[in-house]
């Protein structure tokens, strides 16, 4: 297969845009994803204490917790993330990517397919995933779709586990 190129700049928004996507696929496929369902069973126990003995309580703590859980929990991540990338030392830098069957580079970064854990091919990107770190392809970073899908299939084809999410 050739060489596949493609660059993209680091900037907030394809930061956000990576923490966003690598948070909710992480998420997606974590035993933590039932807490939510914990918090709206003790928002029920809570509306029985409330109805049958008059306290309020575990009413109002829970309901707290389904809020967070469900409304705020991303939006406070993001406040976050949004002040760390000021601090990041990569921050606004131009990524260079090239990828063939022996490795990928990023700029002069050489990472072989055997240090890649998972590929995870998104709609809105691809994330590579290695024992350090993960990278975020986004998608309007390939020059087309052809690009995006030469890099997938090389991805399957070389990394320990490919992901079409």
């Amino acid at each position: 297969m050739s060489k596949i190129n493609f660059s993209y700049k680091w900037d907030k928004p394809t930061y956000l845009k990576a923490a966003k996507i690598a948070y909710d696929y992480e998420f997606k496929n974590s035993k933590k994803r039932y807490i939510g369902f914990f918090f709206i069973a003790l928002t029920q126990f809570g509306v029985v204490a409330l109805l049958k003995k008059g306290a309020p309580g575990l009413l109002f703590i829970s309901t707290f917790l389904v809020a967070y859980w469900y409304l705020f929990r991303w939006k406070i991540r993001e406040i976050t993330i949004k002040k760390a990338f000021n601090k990041l030392p990569n921050a606004n830098m131009q990524y260079n990517v090239s990828a063939d069957d022996n490795a990928i580079t990023i700029n002069s970064k050489k990472i072989n397919w055997s240090e890649v854990l998972n590929v995870v091919s998104l709609n809105e990107g691809i994330l590579v995933y290695t024992k350090e770190n993960f990278f975020f392809f986004p998608a309007n970073a390939f020059k087309n779709i052809e690009d995006k899908n030469s890099f997938s299939k090389l991805a399957k084809a070389n990394a320990l586990n490919y992901i079409k999410a």
